[in-house]
């Protein structure tokens, strides 16, 4: 059964409570605006809560990514925020700038070999090409 994005703002918020940190009206609007899109810029964010400032949705995406909630992506074109719900990559047209979302991971964590204390914590893998309109 699929969460609902009112559903995800509830469990982001009780993320934040629960490492300690308010839920401001601030903090909730750009977690609002978050859950309307995937993969947006911080400009887009902006616009969907203008009330916000600048630095205040900066400090809220840097909480949020540091809770786990919000993931910080880099798809070419600069950062872009997505609600970090599930295990997902992305596929990036590099003609148009169409984002897709694909689940079959093609790294397994566990196999890997890292230096001595190094934790995997998460990963993140970007396929770059043309999509099917572009070709």
């Amino acid at each position: 059964m699929a969460v609902s994005r009112r559903e995800l703002e509830l469990v982001a918020v009780g993320k934040m409570r629960g490492g300690g940190y308010k839920a401001t009206p601030q903090r909730t609007a750009v977690l609002r605006a978050l859950a309307e899109q995937q993969h947006q810029s911080l400009e887009e964010i902006r616009v969907r809560c203008p009330d916000v400032g600048l630095v205040t949705v900066y400090r809220t995406l840097d909480l949020l990514s540091e809770l786990g909630i919000v993931r910080r992506l880099h798809l070419g074109d600069g950062a872009r925020y997505e609600l970090a719900e599930d295990h997902h990559h992305h596929m990036i047209c590099e003609s148009c700038g169409y984002i897709s979302e694909f689940d079959q991971c093609p790294l397994d964590p566990g196999r890997l070999t890292p230096e001595e204390g190094f934790e995997v914590r998460s990963h993140s893998v970007e396929v770059y090409g043309r999509c099917a309109c572009c070709r």
